[in-house]
């Protein structure tokens, strides 16, 4: 048994470092098709130097496919590495047209029509250099394209990065834990409340939240085994670092000048109702800061404690932490509703507007008075 087990690690890990970098140097156009296995990543690199034999406006472009499309497949992209000459390009800049800036971007197309665009010029973009892309069937065409500046500016390589893996089924990927037909994620990054419903659409997901015919106690349980069983398992490691504190999906908004100390519900976006709020019950402590007046609203953060126990607190939306993601695991065939387990509620509703005090004005006398005979 033991034998087997070493035989196994040992495909697994040939599979795992034989995948096959695809470079683009030296060629004005490169357009290359890769094709990507369960087990097997791509990485796709550009770089550029400032020698002979190396242009400027180098253009390269990859489409990538799933080696096995019979079925649909859902691909997780990474952008580990953008090394640009200047981080000063705006967002309003940043598109393949302009050959001031180095652009990379990811394009998704249906039947040759984009629907999913994005571009980074600078490291100092705020757009999540993530992405999680949904493969129905063949007609979903992705690509990635990498352009060069018209002048280098330094002698050393530049260029990007991306690393580019199909999720497995039933496992997602090894940096997320697949539970209950949905992967699970934590954002490398610490944000804002708002910034974490945001780049949900990144994933197709939402930010966390315990699913409604579940009570916490009775999810969080399995999860946390799960999660924990895992660390047996290829790659010998738990996905999710379930210690600190993470933002969920829930807000509150505080209608009073003296909130309770604690809270018995909290709200959320229901993506199975359009994205409209929906209540909660649940116990969420109250953190006191003097900027909840003005914000009118605090965010719920999950703390994981020991013994698997999970307690809520309010915060501030100024506060930054990171946070959990939920995103559905692709169906292995594809029906009339599938596409809608996909809906992202990116977007907090604006919380209410504070009133005003009401003051009693007395109103002036209306009766006569007649003086005396």
């Amino acid at each position: 048994m033991k034998c087997k087990c070493v035989i196994l690690l040992v495909l697994l890990l040939t599979l795992y470092v034989s995948s096959e970098d695809q470079h683009c140097m030296n060629n004005a156009m490169k357009d290359i098709s890769v094709e990507i296995g369960d087990d097997n990543p791509q990485r796709v690199m550009s770089f550029v130097r400032d020698e002979p034999g190396y242009q400027v406006n180098l253009q390269c472009k990859w489409t990538l496919q799933p080696s096995n499309y019979d079925k649909p497949r859902q691909m997780y992209i990474r952008v580990p590495v953008i090394d640009f000459d200047t981080n000063d390009v705006s967002e309003a800049q940043c598109n393949v047209s302009n050959t001031k800036a180095d652009v990379f971007s990811l394009k998704l197309k249906l039947n040759d029509t984009t629907y999913r665009n994005e571009s980074w010029c600078s490291n100092k973009s705020v757009k999540v250099k993530s992405q999680i892309v949904n493969l129905w069937d063949s007609s979903y065409k992705l690509a990635l394209e990498f352009r060069s500046d018209d002048k280098q500016v330094r002698s050393n390589a530049k260029g990007v990065q991306v690393d580019v893996q199909v999720l497995g089924r039933d496992y997602c990927h090894r940096t997320m834990l697949f539970f209950e037909g949905s992967c699970y994620l934590i954002t490398p990054e610490p944000m804002t409340p708002t910034e974490a419903f945001s780049i949900a659409k990144n994933y197709l997901g939402n930010v966390f939240t315990v699913p409604k015919n579940r009570n916490n106690s009775d999810f969080f349980r399995p999860f946390i085994q799960r999660n924990s069983d895992r660390a047996g398992e290829f790659p010998f490691e738990s996905p999710l670092s379930l210690t600190g504190s993470m933002w969920t999906g829930y807000f509150i908004d505080i209608l009073s000048s003296s909130p309770p100390a604690v809270f018995k519900s909290a709200q959320y976006c229901d993506p199975q109702a359009g994205c409209g709020v929906a209540l909660r019950n649940f116990s969420v402590f109250f953190k006191s800061s003097s900027k909840f007046e003005y914000f009118n609203r605090c965010a719920v953060a999950m703390h994981w404690g020991s013994g698997g126990s999970v307690n809520f607190t309010c915060e501030s939306m100024e506060s930054k932490l990171p946070a959990m993601i939920e995103l559905k695991q692709i169906p292995a065939t594809k029906g009339d509703l599938h596409p809608q387990l996909f809906t992202s509620c990116d977007t907090l509703p604006l919380p209410p507007t504070p009133q005003p005090p009401t003051t009693t004005t007395a109103e002036p006398s209306s009766k006569t008075y007649l003086s005396p005979d």
